[in-house]
């Protein structure tokens, strides 16, 4: 963690909670403003699919000419869709507004996740190779924890601020805290413009970040080019239908019981444990496909509790659960996936990985959506998450026999 420095840190940090408290918040707000859990559901489906859209180009850009301009332009143009949101809703507007800014605060996520995973990847070339690839592993499996701990904070925030100001209040509310925590992490890449600026492309990443059995996956690619990447990808999305899922099932849940300002603590539990999980990954001495087996059951095994719609007690004990399978998963792809990324190509791969990550939790907010009142069907999806996990768990284990 030395290599990177806190204010590197804490400004990646703080540039990543806006993502964590925007797709939640808008399913949140739009809700409480009464336009209903369809286009609620609608909505968080709409930020998935601007990402989508153009994530794989921002990430190209950032490869390309350096993650400074990128992340600014992309800051004012994601106010601009929240700020949309906002006008929709106070001047009543038709839904097809408020699905226009939602989807343009997708399109323009600065993918400051990503940035700071690539970041990683740069500060450990530049060290001598044995401290370098302790600090990329390290480094990645901190990022990791990053992410799901924001998912803690985001959530919390995302509810308490439609409890204390309301929908109107709340959407202003994401809107400055947006500007801020993406605007410091502009400000970091500004005071450090080695790290501002385009990376050279060149061969392949170093074996010695991977995890377990991410030297095997590099000699299937090898063979079969595309092939672990496509299976760590496809992962990454099913770990996100988990998170649609689970928001919304929850949200259902506790609307129905007239607690909704439960769902983000509770919600946030499963970032807590997938937090640590990720912070320990890189000592777990597990095969890839052993990992990616683990989290898949854990996932499976939850979402399968949770359709019986247990009490708020019982419904933590899973989130924590699920959360550590949700951590080891991620921790494994991501690690994995730097190590088969080509020099000057890691923002690109990493924001596909971001990517697949949105694509699911639009596609699993859109399925719990429609399946609406029904609780007991709502984290159905959750379970078939699961099985897709452990069936690409056991696709890249036979991959790699000879």
């Amino acid at each position: 963690m030395d290599a990177a420095g806190p204010a590197f840190l804490a400004s990646a940090y703080a540039g990543r909670l806006p993502a964590a408290m925007n797709q939640l918040g808008l399913l949140l707000v739009v809700s409480a403003a009464g336009r209903g859990l369809a286009l609620a559901g609608s909505s968080v489906a709409a930020v998935g699919l601007g990402t989508a859209a153009l994530a794989a180009v921002i990430g190209r850009l950032v490869d390309r000419h350096g993650p400074l301009s990128v992340l600014a332009v992309a800051v004012l143009a994601q106010t601009a869709g929240l700020g949309t949101v906002l006008l929709a809703l106070a001047r009543d507007l038709p839904d097809a507004v408020v699905l226009a800014g939602a989807a343009l605060t997708g399109a323009a996520n600065p993918q400051v996740p990503s940035v700071a995973r690539a970041t990683w990847s740069r500060i450990g070339r530049s060290s001598d190779p044995a401290r370098g690839a302790r600090a990329v592993r390290l480094g990645l499996g901190y990022e990791t924890a990053a992410d799901e701990t924001s998912f803690v904070i985001g959530p919390v925030a995302a509810g308490g601020l439609v409890s204390l100001l309301g929908a109107e209040g709340a959407a202003l509310a994401l809107i400055v805290l947006t500007a801020v925590g993406e605007g410091l992490f502009a400000l970091w890449l500004l005071g450090n413009p080695a790290l501002a600026r385009p990376e050279h492309r060149g061969g392949a990443r170093t074996a010695e970040t991977a995890p377990a059995g991410a030297t095997a996956l590099r000699a299937v690619s090898s063979a079969r080019p595309g092939a672990p990447v496509a299976a760590l990808l496809t992962t990454i999305l099913a770990i996100g239908l988990v998170f649609g899922v689970t928001q919304t099932a929850l949200t259902a849940v506790n609307a129905s019981r007239g607690t909704p300002g439960l769902t983000g603590p509770v919600y946030g539990c499963m970032g807590l444990t997938s937090g640590i999980l990720g912070l320990v990954s890189a000592g777990i001495r597990l095969s890839v496909p052993g990992r990616l087996a683990l989290g898949g059951a854990a996932v499976a095994l939850g979402s399968l509790v949770l359709m019986s719609v247990p009490g708020t007690g019982p419904t933590v004990v899973v989130m924590l659960v699920m959360g550590a399978g949700v951590g080891l998963t991620l921790a494994t792809c991501y690690t994995a996936l730097e190590v088969l990324a080509p020099t000057g190509r890691v923002t690109a791969l990493m924001t596909l990985g971001a990517t697949a990550n949105v694509l699911g939790v639009s596609a699993g907010s859109v399925l719990t959506g429609l399946i609406g009142t029904d609780l007991h069907r709502g984290n159905a999806p959750g379970v078939v998450a699961g099985a897709a996990v452990l069936v690409a768990s056991l696709a890249l284990r036979r991959a790699r026999r000879p």
